[in-house]
Protein backbone atom coordinates (compact mmCIF):
# COMPACT_ATOMS: atom_id res chain seq x y z
CA UNK A 1 0.00 0.00 0.00
CA UNK A 2 1.23 3.57 -0.94
CA UNK A 3 0.82 6.12 1.17
CA UNK A 4 0.01 10.00 -0.25
CA UNK A 5 2.11 12.63 1.68
CA UNK A 6 -0.42 15.20 1.74
CA UNK A 7 -3.50 13.08 3.59
CA UNK A 8 -0.68 12.61 6.66
CA UNK A 9 -2.25 15.93 8.47
CA UNK A 10 -5.48 14.88 7.85
CA UNK A 11 -4.69 11.32 9.24
CA UNK A 12 -2.85 12.86 12.26
CA UNK A 13 -5.55 14.79 13.24
CA UNK A 14 -8.64 12.08 13.22
CA UNK A 15 -6.14 9.52 14.83
CA UNK A 16 -6.74 11.45 18.33
CA UNK A 17 -10.37 11.98 17.42
CA UNK A 18 -10.95 8.26 16.63
CA UNK A 19 -9.22 7.11 19.88
CA UNK A 20 -11.03 10.04 22.14
CA UNK A 21 -14.22 8.78 20.40
CA UNK A 22 -13.15 5.03 21.52
CA UNK A 23 -12.45 5.91 25.04
CA UNK A 24 -15.83 7.37 25.67
CA UNK A 25 -18.09 4.51 24.16
CA UNK A 26 -15.80 2.09 25.64
CA UNK A 27 -16.34 4.01 29.25
CA UNK A 28 -19.90 4.16 28.57
CA UNK A 29 -20.65 0.27 27.13
CA UNK A 30 -18.23 -0.60 30.55
CA UNK A 31 -20.47 1.21 32.61
CA UNK A 32 -23.40 0.14 31.40
CA UNK A 33 -22.05 -3.39 31.59
CA UNK A 34 -21.23 -2.97 35.42
CA UNK A 35 -24.56 -1.49 36.11
CA UNK A 36 -26.30 -4.56 34.52
CA UNK A 37 -23.98 -7.14 36.00
CA UNK A 38 -21.80 -6.08 38.96
CA UNK A 39 -23.63 -3.56 40.63
CA UNK A 40 -26.33 -3.33 43.19
CA UNK A 41 -29.53 -6.29 43.23
CA UNK A 42 -32.23 -4.77 40.75
CA UNK A 43 -35.73 -6.74 39.71
CA UNK A 44 -34.79 -5.35 36.30
CA UNK A 45 -32.14 -4.05 33.93
CA UNK A 46 -31.85 -3.33 30.40
CA UNK A 47 -29.17 -2.48 28.38
CA UNK A 48 -29.23 -1.61 24.32
CA UNK A 49 -26.07 -0.75 22.15
CA UNK A 50 -26.57 -0.25 18.91
CA UNK A 51 -30.35 -1.63 19.12
CA UNK A 52 -33.65 -1.77 20.58
CA UNK A 53 -34.45 -3.53 24.03
CA UNK A 54 -37.71 -3.53 25.83
CA UNK A 55 -38.59 -4.87 29.31
CA UNK A 56 -41.49 -5.30 31.42
CA UNK A 57 -41.54 -5.87 35.20
CA UNK A 58 -44.19 -6.89 37.93
CA UNK A 59 -42.75 -6.29 41.24
CA UNK A 60 -40.80 -2.84 41.68
CA UNK A 61 -37.92 -1.88 43.67
CA UNK A 62 -35.43 -0.57 41.53
CA UNK A 63 -34.23 -1.15 37.75
CA UNK A 64 -31.46 0.16 35.64
CA UNK A 65 -32.26 1.47 31.88
CA UNK A 66 -28.70 2.04 29.52
CA UNK A 67 -28.76 3.20 26.49
CA UNK A 68 -25.66 3.27 23.83
CA UNK A 69 -26.32 4.39 20.35
CA UNK A 70 -29.64 2.36 21.06
CA UNK A 71 -33.28 2.70 22.46
CA UNK A 72 -34.41 0.88 25.81
CA UNK A 73 -38.30 0.79 26.60
CA UNK A 74 -38.53 0.52 30.21
CA UNK A 75 -42.58 -0.58 30.88
CA UNK A 76 -43.64 -0.64 34.09
CA UNK A 77 -47.70 0.18 33.59
CA UNK A 78 -48.14 -3.57 34.96
CA UNK A 79 -45.69 -3.17 37.93
CA UNK A 80 -46.60 -2.97 41.73
CA UNK A 81 -44.84 -0.73 43.81
CA UNK A 82 -44.95 -1.09 48.17
CA UNK A 83 -44.04 3.01 48.22
CA UNK A 84 -41.42 3.93 46.69
CA UNK A 85 -39.38 2.70 43.97
CA UNK A 86 -36.14 3.60 41.78
CA UNK A 87 -35.12 3.69 38.22
CA UNK A 88 -31.86 4.49 37.27
CA UNK A 89 -31.58 5.93 33.51
CA UNK A 90 -28.36 6.47 31.38
CA UNK A 91 -28.46 7.30 27.86
CA UNK A 92 -25.52 8.02 26.00
CA UNK A 93 -26.24 8.93 22.23
CA UNK A 94 -29.51 7.09 22.71
CA UNK A 95 -32.85 7.52 24.48
CA UNK A 96 -34.49 5.92 26.80
CA UNK A 97 -39.15 5.28 27.50
CA UNK A 98 -39.85 4.90 30.99
CA UNK A 99 -43.95 4.04 30.49
CA UNK A 100 -45.42 4.28 33.94
CA UNK A 101 -49.25 3.74 34.39
CA UNK A 102 -51.28 7.17 35.93
CA UNK A 103 -52.18 5.63 39.19
CA UNK A 104 -48.06 6.86 40.76
CA UNK A 105 -46.25 9.74 41.94
CA UNK A 106 -43.57 10.89 39.68
CA UNK A 107 -39.72 12.39 41.26
CA UNK A 108 -38.14 12.97 37.99
CA UNK A 109 -34.28 13.96 38.30
CA UNK A 110 -32.05 14.51 35.60
CA UNK A 111 -28.70 15.58 34.38
CA UNK A 112 -28.76 16.38 30.71
CA UNK A 113 -25.54 17.10 28.82
CA UNK A 114 -26.35 18.32 25.25
CA UNK A 115 -29.58 15.68 25.51
CA UNK A 116 -32.72 15.78 27.23
CA UNK A 117 -34.72 14.67 30.56
CA UNK A 118 -38.65 15.39 30.06
CA UNK A 119 -41.89 14.24 32.02
CA UNK A 120 -44.45 13.15 29.53
CA UNK A 121 -46.89 11.82 32.51
CA UNK A 122 -50.75 13.16 32.83
CA UNK A 123 -53.24 12.96 35.38
CA UNK A 124 -57.13 12.62 34.71
CA UNK A 125 -57.51 13.36 38.69
CA UNK A 126 -55.41 14.49 42.12
CA UNK A 127 -53.63 11.23 43.57
CA UNK A 128 -54.51 10.31 47.10
CA UNK A 129 -51.35 10.79 49.54
CA UNK A 130 -50.72 7.14 49.89
CA UNK A 131 -50.15 6.92 46.06
CA UNK A 132 -46.60 5.09 45.36
CA UNK A 133 -43.52 6.99 44.61
CA UNK A 134 -41.15 6.38 41.46
CA UNK A 135 -37.88 8.24 41.86
CA UNK A 136 -36.23 8.25 37.96
CA UNK A 137 -32.67 9.70 38.46
CA UNK A 138 -31.53 9.88 34.52
CA UNK A 139 -28.66 11.50 33.01
CA UNK A 140 -28.51 11.83 29.51
CA UNK A 141 -25.80 12.62 27.09
CA UNK A 142 -26.36 13.49 22.99
CA UNK A 143 -29.62 11.60 24.30
CA UNK A 144 -32.70 11.35 25.60
CA UNK A 145 -35.10 10.35 29.01
CA UNK A 146 -38.53 10.80 28.74
CA UNK A 147 -41.22 9.34 31.50
CA UNK A 148 -44.63 8.83 30.16
CA UNK A 149 -48.23 7.46 30.41
CA UNK A 150 -48.69 5.56 26.98
CA UNK A 151 -46.06 4.96 24.05
CA UNK A 152 -46.76 7.30 21.71
CA UNK A 153 -46.16 10.20 24.27
CA UNK A 154 -42.80 9.12 24.87
CA UNK A 155 -41.03 9.13 22.14
CA UNK A 156 -40.45 11.67 19.81
CA UNK A 157 -39.82 9.31 16.87
CA UNK A 158 -43.11 8.21 17.05
CA UNK A 159 -44.89 11.80 17.10
CA UNK A 160 -42.65 12.72 13.77
CA UNK A 161 -44.04 9.49 12.46
CA UNK A 162 -47.85 10.54 12.90
CA UNK A 163 -46.70 14.46 11.50
CA UNK A 164 -45.47 12.18 8.72
CA UNK A 165 -49.07 10.62 7.55
CA UNK A 166 -51.01 13.65 7.96
CA UNK A 167 -51.47 15.17 5.25
CA UNK A 168 -49.95 19.53 4.94
CA UNK A 169 -52.27 22.16 5.02
CA UNK A 170 -53.52 23.73 1.69
CA UNK A 171 -52.67 20.13 0.23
Amino acid sequence: MTRTPHLEPARRRLRPILLGLGAVVGVAVGFGLFRKYGGRARDASSFAMFGETKTTVEHLTSADATAVFGAVTLDLREAQIDEEATVDCFALFGGIDVLVPKRWRLALSGTPIFGGVEDKTSQDEPLPAEAPVLLVNAVAMFGGVAVANEPGDATLRAKGRQGLSQPRRGE
